[in-house]
């Protein structure tokens, strides 16, 4: 997507919006401006010992980390997609950080190492590092480091309560895999090597429409299909069949992703069972820590 200065402002506007409002109670638990997570909550080594990424990697951008574990494991190329337009900036963010900054740099940062019960809201960008996060924004291109600077200035005179609404201060970053000196160095190092990167704003039932012929040897989902109610649940069924011809011979696709255990926390739970259990001819399962993955073989079908 090419950004412009028109997009930036209206986009910066809705993200003010929604720290001063907060999500409306009768909002989707995905919007089109939504809360930001800096790291992921999947455990992704366990997802991507599955999949090849070498062929180039379709995957939902959320955090980023899904894109930068699919880089560290050789793709060549990587296209992103995200209903909530705020995505984007913030992946463009934490790339930019791994391209200029140190290992040390990058985990005071982003607060790696502080204990959950002593963040506050805003994460990693309450009390920041004013020269470290110059140091990321001046490696960006022009236009996403205004996006930046203009949240700098807010977060300066926001609330705790406004900050939260923005980012969502519970992360799990040793989950994203590459957060070890030896890996984030060799991250390091690729991220500026890699040329094909692409970022979407587009719910995941369109996604189709803007693959054209091109082929990927994995997608990744990470949970959104938890949030799916049957009829979703059929209607990703559909999707998954169809995006077929935008897939290397063997490639693979993860779609789910949750707790063994049924968990009252949104978000938490696996691919629907029932859902999963009477499509067994495309659907596979692996579990480790407590955790359901769940893939789709199109090859099955």
């Amino acid at each position: 997507m090419e950004l412009t200065r028109q997009i930036i402002d209206n986009d910066f506007m809705m993200l003010k919006e929604l720290a001063i409002f907060g999500k409306s109670d009768n909002a989707q638990y995905f919007g089109s401006y939504d809360c930001i997570y800096p790291f992921t909550n999947d455990r992704l080594k366990d997802i991507y010992k599955k999949i090849d990424c070498s062929k180039g990697v379709l995957t939902v951008t959320g955090s980023g980390d899904q894109a930068l574990m699919a880089i560290l494991n050789g793709a060549s190329k990587i296209k992103m997609f995200d209903i909530n337009h705020l995505a984007k900036y913030f992946v463009l963010f934490k790339f930019a950080a791994i391209r200029c900054l140190s290992y040390d740099e990058f985990i005071k940062l982003y607060k790696v190492n502080v204990p959950f019960s002593n963040l506050i809201a805003g994460g990693f960008l309450s009390n920041v590092d004013v020269n470290l996060y110059e140091k990321v924004c001046s490696n960006m291109e022009l236009l996403p480091s205004r996006f930046f600077e203009l949240l700098y200035d807010f977060f300066e005179t926001a609330t705790e309560s406004e900050k939260f609404n923005i980012i969502n201060a519970k992360h799990y970053p040793k989950l994203s895999g590459y957060l070890n000196r030896e890996d984030y160095e060799k991250l390091h190092q690729k991220l500026k090597t890699i040329k094909e990167i692409e970022y979407i704003d587009c719910h995941i039932f369109d996604i189709k429409k803007y693959l054209g012929n091109e082929k990927y040897s994995s997608m990744v989902f990470s949970n959104i299909s938890t949030y799916f109610n049957k009829a979703e649940l059929n209607r990703f069924l559909t999707l998954l069949k169809e995006l077929k011809n935008n897939l290397t011979k063997d490639a693979l696709l993860q779609v789910g992703y949750g707790n063994v255990k049924p968990s009252s926390e949104i978000g938490k739970n696996r691919m629907n069972v029932n859902f999963v259990d009477s499509n067994r001819a495309c659907f596979y399962e692996t579990i480790s820590h407590g955790k359901v993955i769940t893939f789709y073989k199109p090859n099955n079908n």
